[in-house]
């Protein structure tokens, strides 16, 4: 059954009334998909639950997937009561888990990655959806930053000495330099970009306007020339990080280092955790790793879905 026109209404109020995570935010969709692009089904109940979803087309054909830009997606439910018995919890979770996924739009693919807090995995296998465990890197504490820089590899502590004295890290509010930045990133490996700079740009105003997005940038002292960028998303739990990129013609290997840092550092002003939101790509993931990071599992699940007649 395709979601009923005021779910969007009734997600609004749940937002309000719950903590609900920054990528889940209807105005985090509103800018990353567009208004009209994202829909959303919300179960009542004992223990109330929403799975906003983002549908487009591939092949012709309309899928659900990640919106750009954006980690986790997937369903979101209130905290069962700790004073329930665990068997109450975990029928009451696959009771709402089962009404979502009822409530799932007709696509010929579906594809999502959950936040590491959804560790359910029973109501999706139930209902035909296939599996895979996917890493991300998170610093739960940021608040020691001593102890953390003590604990980054000895290497990457060499490049940050290194980068203090080489770069100045200063913040950045133009969107334009760091989605350069980020692209010159996919162009030297050869990638396919999965998002324009006009969304960048939706989102970036976004998270500005409400306070919850800051970006920085890493200046070569000596020539001037910027080298690395990054943007920091967050809210008041959770800082993560949304894009970052190195200037292919940069001769300075801590740019990019120096701006995690600075991303850390940030975090532990505000009393935040930090997502590195990390790639698996072991290039990627080493550096995440060298930084003291938790390896923190997460689902992604996908289902091909018989077509259904919406009209």
């Amino acid at each position: 059954m395709a979601t009923k026109s005021g779910d969007k209404a009734r997600y609004l109020d749940f937002c309000r009334e719950h903590p609900v995570p920054l990528h889940l935010q209807p105005w985090w969709l509103d800018a990353v998909c567009m208004p009209d692009a994202w829909d959303v089904a919300v179960a009542g109940g004992s223990l109330p639950g929403a799975w906003p979803w983002f549908r487009t087309r591939r092949w012709g054909l309309p899928v659900v997937q990640n919106p750009p830009l954006t980690a986790y997606s997937g369903p979101w439910l209130v905290g069962a009561d700790p004073s329930w018995p665990a068997h109450k919890r975990l029928t009451l979770t696959h009771r709402t888990l089962e009404k979502l996924i009822a409530r799932l739009p007709g696509v010929l693919f579906f594809q999502q990655t959950f936040r590491p807090e959804i560790r359910h995995g029973l109501p999706f296998h139930w209902a035909g959806f296939r599996q895979t465990t996917r890493y991300t890197y998170r610093l739960p504490d940021t608040s020691d930053l001593p102890g953390l820089f003590a604990g980054l590899k000895n290497t990457l502590r060499t490049d940050l000495r290194h980068a203090e004295i080489q770069m100045e890290i200063v913040p950045e509010e133009n969107p334009k330099p760091l989605f350069d930045l980020n692209k010159q990133s996919f162009l030297r490996k050869k990638l396919r970009r999965p998002y324009t700079f006009d969304t960048f740009q939706r989102l970036h105003r976004a998270l500005t306007e409400r306070g919850q997005g800051q970006g920085f940038i890493a200046r070569d002292r000596e020539r001037g020339n910027i080298c690395a960028g990054l943007f920091l998303a967050f809210d008041a739990g959770q800082g993560g990080v949304v894009l970052a990129g190195l200037d292919a013609g940069c001769r300075r290997p801590g740019a990019l280092h120096a701006l995690y840092w600075q991303a850390i550092r940030f975090c532990s002003e505000r009393g935040l955790s930090l997502d590195f939101e990390g790639s698996m790509n072991p290039g990627i993931e080493h550096v995440f790793r060298a930084f003291g990071g938790q390896r923190v599992p997460y689902q992604q699940v996908w289902r091909w879905l018989v077509m259904r007649d919406e009209r």
